[in-house]
């Protein structure tokens, strides 16, 4: 297959999946002044031809999808925009507490090829809901049982680039137990507040997802109250 008639049918296989997605998911395509997104076909492919761009759903797993949007702004120009997009709703971050003290895993992430510290989430999966997974993920990474639980808000942790919205949830939880190697898993904390904001003051905590969930936590509990 020649190079241009293999980039035209990636074009029509990823503008393809982009139309079944705005039908799936509608409110990824929200009307906007500021950044318009152009989904007439004929202008989209128009645009690729002169730019070489693919545009559309480029790539999809499991999890995740990367689509590159053609988009228009207020002094109308055209480019492409690109957006990581999470395969499923329902993503959860947990902020588990044990007698009083805070559960945190040390993993090892790919993306940044370096273990952080942070408190346990999971991707949004099909047929639950977010407190459904909140159950799931807490089971399967720290071995134990939720025992009560109150949702404290939900978080975008990186719009430049990620779709992701994640409900945030407190709870209390049975003994946890260490999962080692599983998702990445080296080590499973147990923090005082104090132990864990002293952490985070030396650097030692900089995951996104956990500093925004402990700051609506925060928020709605003084730091020493255990609950």
């Amino acid at each position: 297959m020649s190079t241009n008639l293999q980039k035209t049918a990636e074009q029509q296989r990823a503008w393809a999946r982009y139309r079944t997605l705005m039908d799936e998911r509608p409110e990824l395509f929200a009307t906007s002044e500021e950044l318009e997104i152009i989904t007439d076909e004929e202008a989209v492919l128009t645009f690729c031809r002169q730019s070489g761009q693919t545009f559309g759903v480029v790539y999809e797993s499991p999890y995740s999808m990367m689509v590159v949007d053609l988009v228009r702004n207020r002094k109308g120009n055209c480019f492409a925009y690109e957006r990581l997009i999470p395969a499923q709703t329902g993503a959860i971050v947990s902020v588990p507490m044990y007698e009083g003290k805070f559960v945190l895993l040390r993993q090892f992430r790919h993306a940044i090829r370096s273990e952080q510290l942070a408190f346990p989430r999971g991707f949004g999966e099909a047929g639950l809901t977010a407190e459904q997974n909140l159950y799931k993920e807490l089971s399967e990474e720290i071995g134990a049982e939720v025992l009560s639980s109150i949702r404290l808000g939900s978080i975008t942790p990186d719009s430049g680039i990620s779709g992701t919205r994640a409900e945030v949830y407190f709870c209390t939880v049975s003994c946890p137990q260490i999962k080692e190697g599983y998702e990445g898993i080296l080590q499973c904390l147990l923090l005082a507040p104090d132990e864990l904001y002293a952490k985070i003051v030396a650097g030692e905590v900089t995951d996104g997802f956990t500093l925004a969930a402990l700051t609506l936590y925060s928020s709605m509990y003084k730091p020493d109250e255990t609950r």
